[in-house]
This record gives structure tokens, sequence and C-alpha cells, in this order.
């Protein structure tokens, strides 16, 4: 499919939502106003191990929560409406897909979903004063760039990188690492920042590999990382690329063990699918028990969608509840007023306490590390929060 003609289907599919919402709310144009939220994902086809149908669920039910509260703002009840756009993970459309939500006077934008469409997008969201929050974006390069209205939900690349090191030294006492990453921005700068750490606690990288974001061969990845007979395997992969990966660790007989962060848990969560015991993946947020009202989030959550429920859906959720709290707190739909206000905010959410330093990165960022046993992800450490 040509860019051109792929421009006009993402642009067409963002008309038909909008014109999808005027329709059914139009008997009550007079007396509502309707204050449009942007969502970007890549959707691409729907499987299981795609974390975007999650997090968009996650935003959605947020928004029909918020419908039933009858909020008013600026004097007026409002009616929230969630556009959904998908920028297929990919850059350029996450371009067309943020002036899709400039054009439709957006107060505020859920997404992108991945670092490199996040990065992408964000020019022209700062250009209209729009806050950008995501909820599954985690590296650096987001929120080091100068824009005010960018906000991560989920710690950064470098923290994580901090973490990912003293897991290694501390609690998994690996002295060899292989580190192999999908070669996003996030992967990428991820990688390079926690073999930094390594290094500088004496640690061994015995291989480093790279390989495509929608690659799904590890063969001779893998073969060359077997020959070098590492201690630990650390890996970047996201989504589909994790079943691959790990269905070669254990196909190719690999004696590592696996460690993994947030964008490679396994759908089966707290099952642990696929992964081998011993295996360890590093997850964003607090564990489900120590996160206030997820009992009932979750509840609500599986009675109204059949997407896979992960941490993914839960920062979501939290991210189109914190930007209407704003919403209120300052009387106004006004995007800058917003992205001022999201600054200064104190949240309470279902992912745990959320608040941003000035270049809208989380503070103090909640983690859990889960260790595979008996088929089951328990809890090993946490971090933050």
């Amino acid at each position: 499919m040509s860019a051109s003609r792929s421009r006009r289907r993402i642009l067409a599919g963002a008309g038909g939502l909008l014109l999808g919402t005027a329709a059914r709310l139009a008997p009550a144009a007079a007396r509502e106003q309707i204050v449009n939220i942007g969502f970007a994902g890549g959707f691409g086809v729907k499987l299981q191990s795609n974390l975007s149908f999650g997090a968009r669920d996650g935003a959605l039910l947020a928004v029909e929560e918020a419908n039933q509260r009858n909020i008013v703002i600026g004097g007026k009840p409002v009616r929230f409406a969630l556009l959904v756009v998908d920028d297929q993970s990919e850059p350029n459309f996450a371009r067309i897909a943020a002036n899709s939500f400039v054009a439709a006077n957006v107060s505020g934008v859920i997404g992108h979903n991945t670092t490199d469409t996040s990065v992408a997008a964000t020019p022209i969201y700062a250009e209209a004063g729009i806050p950008q929050i995501s909820p599954t974006s985690t590296g650096r390069s987001f929120t080091s760039r100068g824009y005010r209205n960018v906000f991560q939900l989920l710690g950064h690349s470098d923290i994580t990188a901090n973490h990912l090191a003293d897991i290694t030294e501390q609690t998994i006492r690996a002295r060899r690492v292989a580190v192999l990453d999908n070669a996003t921005q996030l992967g990428q700068s991820l990688a390079e920042g926690y073999i930094a750490r390594l290094r500088q606690a004496g640690m061994t990288i015995v291989a480093r590999e790279s390989v495509g974001g929608k690659s799904s061969d590890f063969s001779a990845t893998l073969a060359r990382i077997k020959a070098a007979n590492p201690d630990l395997m650390f890996f970047t992969a996201v989504g589909p690329q994790v079943v691959a990966l790990v269905q070669s660790h254990q196909r190719m007989g690999l004696d590592c063990k696996l460690l993994a962060t947030g964008g490679g848990v396994n759908l089966e969560f707290p099952r642990t699918g696929l992964y081998p015991d011993g295996s360890y993946v590093l997850l964003h947020g607090l564990q489900v028990e120590r996160r206030p009202g997820y009992a009932e989030f979750e509840k609500n959550y599986r009675r109204k969608y059949e997407s896979a429920l992960t941490a993914y859906t839960m920062f979501s959720y939290d991210a189109v509840g914190m930007l209407i709290d704003a919403m209120r707190r300052v009387d106004s739909t006004d995007p800058k007023l917003l992205t001022a206000e999201l600054h200064r905010m104190q949240y309470r959410g279902i992912s745990g306490p959320i608040a941003f330093a000035a270049d809208g990165s989380q503070v103090n960022p909640p983690y859990t590390l889960y260790r595979a046993a008996r088929d089951i992800w328990q809890q090993a450490r946490t971090f933050g929060g």
C-alpha cells in the first residue's frame, strides 16, 4: 500500500469516528459540550499479543465511567468522546494521526504506544499546545527534548536500566550477560544504558545483538548467543516477538536465564505461559494487591471488554482519568491550561501515585520484579512508588 493511500485510510478512519460521535450525540448537542480525547496506538491484526487493544479499552472504560458522573465544566454538562486512530506503530503514520487529532480539536492525546511513534508526533502536539500523555512509551528520548506538553506515566529507560543492572548483579548474580534489543529507539537506548551500568559493576558482556522490530526468526542470533555461553540473556522484545523468542530459546536449548522488561510480559500473566521457571520480568507499576481500587477496576473491565487486561490497560485508564481530573480542577477543557495543571497535579490512580517532574517524566515510578516459579510469576522485588 502506498503512503498516500495509507494516509487517506487513516484520516478516513478518524473522520468516521468523528462523524459517528456527532451522529450519536446530536440530540444532546444543545445542552452538552462534547470534549474530544485522542487515543493513538498500533492496531493492525487483532492478535492477543497486541497490547494496543487492551490500552485502548482501558481508555474507553475511563471515558465511559466519566460520562456516568455527569461532569460539569465551565458551567456546562460535558460528554467525553474517545477518538481512536491507528498509527500502525510507524512514525510517519503517527504524524498523520497527530494532525488528525489537531484538526479534531482534542483536549488531550493518550499515546502513542511506542517511544518511536510518541517522539515522532510530539512536535505536532507541542505546536498546537495539546498535552500528550503516553501510558506505554518508556524511552528517555520522549521527555528529554524540552517539550513541556509531554507526560510519561511509566519510568523512563534511564531509571529502568539502573534497576535492571541492580537486579542482574544483586538478585540474579549473573556475571556473563548477553544483550538483545529490537532495534527501536527504546530498545537500543535501554540496552546501551544497561550495558554501561553492567560494565561499571565489573560484569562481562559476552554478546551484543539487535534484531528488527518485526523479526520472528531468532535462530542465527540465538546461535551466536549460545556460543558465547552467557549466564543471563536480557532482551527488549515486545508483543508477538516475545512468543517467538521464548520458543526459540527453548528449542535451541540455551542454558541461560531470561530477563525481560515490561513489553516482554506474556498475556497469560500471572501465569508464565512459555517462559521457563527461573525467568525474570521487570514490570512497571505496583503489584496487583497494592493497587488501590484494582479489584473493582478489573471486574468492570472484564464485564465490558474481551481484550487482554495488562498493565498497559491500567496505565491507559489512569492517563484518561488524570486528564479528565485536570479539566475538573481548572474548570476548562483548554489544552494549554490542562498542560499546566498536569505539571502541578498529584494523582492517585489504579497504577499507584502519579506526579510529573518538570520534563514530564514520572516522579519515583513504581516497578515490580517477578520471577517465574511453578508456572506462576511470583513477586521478587519492588522499586520506587
